[in-house]
């Protein structure tokens, strides 16, 4: 019996050190982890896909998705992490835009001008333009996206194009020029018959109007064309050409007349950027803040290197003024006619296009650009 009681005493306190130890490693191991005002947990990683089919070269790729990436994964310490896809890895141009909303990718570079039928308005920012320049044409395509004027329906621009996006906007190219690979517009001869690639159904419309051949077809697939002498060359913007290599295949250009700016957007779907926690939300904001006007930035310096490589290379810039005038009236005349010509194609569609361009031409105005002059009465 004592034997026994001695070995119930021992079990005792045997037992008692067990249970101390154990409340031990409970003090000692590590907290809880904290939550924000969304009861989302901050130390849980959040691990975003992210693509486009741009190359790692192009600007909106390395000079303004990927900063704002950086400094999103600042933001949040760390918390936030993207997996990258560039270069058509995942996604090729231009389905970023359906990647996105099928849940492929959590976020991509959206080029909405290469997908009229689904984004029908997205080129109203591809309409020539009597005067702008990178910033003018970025901060207009911003205040568009931002813009609370009702188009239709009760909707604004973006809830009729983007309604299934969170939209991040980003700058704009530079202006688009007309760049051949060595083909002169030394009289209005020159121009009628010229084959140019064409990046939207305004500037298929425009070449229309003055005797151009358009060729439509992404960017990504120009490069290839122009070597073999497909067509004779492009409305495209000089600050975009070192994306593609361009620089390396344009002879001729003429400035100081602009075809509009091509524009993009950073995009989520409604249901992921719901799905984040707001600290998270209001640091992708922040950091798409910062990033703006550098992204625009990085525009002109790339377009001032590549003028300055091009003349080296044998490259020529002629300023518009400096053309033969039979030049200058054929360029000009479909102009303000193109601006009609969408607004009635998009009526047809049943959308709001005479108030759409009406809205564009007084934000590109307020924003330091400028239309030709017969656009200016439209109501």
């Amino acid at each position: 019996m004592k034997r026994l009681k001695k070995y119930l005493f021992l079990s005792v306190v045997v037992s008692g050190f067990l249970v101390a130890g154990a409340c031990s490693d409970n003090t000692t191991s590590d907290p809880e982890p904290e939550t924000d005002k969304d009861g989302a947990e901050n130390q849980e990683v959040i691990t975003l896909r992210a693509a486009t089919g741009l190359s790692t070269q192009h600007a909106w790729w390395s000079d303004t998705m990927v900063p704002w990436m950086e400094r999103v994964e600042e933001l949040t310490e760390g918390q936030v992490e993207f997996e990258t896809f560039p270069g058509g890895e995942l996604v090729s141009v231009p389905d970023e835009g359906d990647a996105v909303l099928n849940g492929t990718i959590d976020v991509g570079l959206v080029l909405p001008i290469y997908q009229p039928s689904e984004y029908p308005m997205a080129e109203v920012t591809m309409l020539p333009l009597a005067h702008s320049d990178t910033h003018i044409g970025s901060n207009a395509w911003k205040a568009l996206l931002e813009s609370d004027v009702e188009l239709a329906d009760g909707k604004t621009y973006r809830e009729m194009q983007f309604a299934d996006f969170k939209v991040f906007p980003i700058s704009t190219t530079q202006e688009y020029s007309i760049s051949t690979t060595g083909k002169e517009f030394n009289s209005a001869s020159d121009i009628h018959g010229t084959a140019l690639r064409t990046p939207s159904r305004i500037h298929e419309v425009y070449s229309d109007k003055i005797g151009v051949n358009s060729i439509t077809m992404p960017a990504v697939e120009m490069y290839d064309a122009l070597s073999r002498g497909a067509f004779d060359g492009s409305y495209y913007s000089i600050a975009d050409w070192s994306g593609y290599g361009f620089q390396d295949l344009f002879k001729y250009t003429i400035t100081g007349v602009n075809f509009g700016h091509f524009n993009a957007f950073i995009g989520m779907s409604n249901e992921k950027w719901e799905g984040l926690p707001e600290h998270v939300q209001e640091a992708m904001t922040q950091a798409n803040e910062e990033i703006f006007t550098p992204g625009a930035e990085e525009w002109i310096t790339r377009a001032e290197a590549a003028i300055e490589q091009n003349i080296e290379d044998g490259g020529e810039f002629v300023e518009f003024t400096t053309l033969d005038q039979g030049v200058q009236d054929v360029i000009n005349q479909g102009i303000e006619e193109t601006w009609v010509n969408y607004a009635q194609l998009l009526e047809s569609q049943g959308l709001p296009g005479i108030d759409l361009i009406t809205l564009w031409r007084d934000i590109v105005i307020e924003q330091g650009g400028d239309v030709p002059e017969g656009l200016k009465e439209m109501e």
